[in-house]
C-alpha cells in the first residue's frame, strides 16, 4: 500500500527518533478529523516538534523526490525501484542515494551527477 505524504514525513521524523510512534498516532488522528491540516502544522502545533526541524525534514523530504525523479527522468531508476527505496529510507532514516546505490538499483556516478545538477540548477527544472 502506498503511503501519502503524511505518513511519509511522519515515519521519517520518527526514523529519525524526532517524534514518537505515538505522537505521530495523534497527529494522524487529529489530520483525519481536519483533513486541511498537514500532519506537520500538526505536529509542530502541539509542540511535538520545532521549526528548525519540520524545515530541515520538509527540506531533506523535497530533496530526496527530486533526486528520485531525475533519476526517472534519465532512465537510470524506475519509479518501482525508487518505491521501494523510499520505503527503506523512510524505516532507516539512510540518505535516499545511498540507499540506491546499496540496493543496486543504480551507480554512485549516476546518483553523483544528478546531484550535481541538483545543485547546479538549484532543484529546479
Amino acid at each position: 500500500m502506498r503511503k501519502n505524504l503524511s505518513d511519509r514525513l511522519g515515519a521519517l521524523l520518527v526514523s529519525h527518533n524526532i517524534i514518537t510512534e505515538e505522537q505521530l498516532t495523534v497527529a494522524l488522528e487529529e489530520q483525519r478529523q481536519k483533513p486541511y491540516l498537514r500532519v506537520g502544522e500538526i505536529l509542530f502545533g502541539r509542540g511535538f516538534i520545532n521549526f528548525a526541524q519540520l524545515e530541515e525534514l520538509l527540506e531533506q523530504q523535497y530533496t530526496d523526490m527530486r533526486l528520485g525523479q531525475l533519476l526517472i527522468r534519465k532512465g537510470h531508476l524506475t519509479a518501482e525501484q525508487l518505491e521501494i527505496a523510499m520505503q527503506e529510507h523512510e524505516e532507516t532514516g539512510m540518505l535516499l542515494g545511498h540507499l540506491i546505490v546499496r540496493l543496486g538499483f543504480c551507480s554512485h556516478e549516476n546518483i553523483q551527477a544528478v546531484l550535481a545538477e541538483q545543485r547546479r540548477y538549484g532543484y529546479q527544472d
